[in-house]
């Protein structure tokens, strides 16, 4: 499907471009099919969880409800900072995705289960639109154990290390650490702590995090199996 209008994004594998009024359309580099994340986006839509609606997809391409708004990394780096309350309603959207069963024939995720998971739902993948919170990038959501999904989380947070200089390289990590401190708050904590060995298992394949973020986590992984 060919773009109607001018590319407003890319990330690692996808570009997005303007659709239509209203819509955007996603193209991936690979080609893979979007059938799957399209349903998978459809049906938790359709148990009143915040995700862009989905108008068409197949193979190469997604047609969605375009989101206007900062990220919730963008919207806490700024004045007010609201770190805590970023952590809470991350916590928050994580517990109500975590009440829906997952739908038959849906993917496995590392650590099974029978509620849906996202796998990669932390603040960059939540966008504050004027109506609210939406969540996007479906792309490995799951059947699984909601403990692996906030373990995943916890890791990134801990573990994650984007570039960062200047004054950023101090203010930053105690950001992260008030916001995680929040988000810890409102989840199963020893839950998420026995799942971080298989979070990290399955995180040490992703090639785009370095070989110090792999390092780090391993040492956490460590630290949540002798705990």
């Amino acid at each position: 499907m060919e773009p109607m209008g001018p590319k407003l994004a890319e990330g690692r594998d996808s570009e997005i471009f303007e659709h239509g009024r209203g819509k955007v359309l996603r193209v991936v580099r690979d080609g893979r099919s979007l059938v799957a994340e399209a349903e998978v986006m459809r049906y938790v839509r359709m148990h009143d969880y915040p995700c862009p609606e989905v108008f068409d997809a197949g193979d190469g391409y997604l047609v969605m409800e375009r989101l206007d708004g900062p990220t919730m990394m963008d919207r806490v780096g700024k004045p007010p900072f609201p770190l805590r309350r970023a952590g809470h309603l991350l916590a928050e959207l994580h517990e109500r995705l975590h009440r829906i069963p997952a739908p038959p024939g849906i993917a496995v995720a590392p650590l099974p289960g029978d509620r849906v998971v996202h796998r990669d739902l932390h603040p960059m993948n939540v966008m504050m639109t004027s109506s609210g919170p939406m969540v996007i990038d479906w792309s490995n959501a799951s059947a699984g154990d909601p403990a692996f999904d906030v373990a995943d989380t916890w890791v990134l947070f801990a573990c994650a290390t984007p570039p960062m200089s200047g004054i950023d390289r101090l203010i930053v990590p105690i950001g992260r650490r008030v916001l995680l401190r929040a988000f810890l708050s409102r989840v199963d904590v020893e839950a998420a702590r026995r799942a971080i060995p298989a979070a990290v298992e399955h995180r040490l394949t992703d090639r785009n995090m370095s070989s110090d973020e792999h390092a780090s986590m391993r040492t956490f992984a460590a630290w949540a199996a002798g705990g």
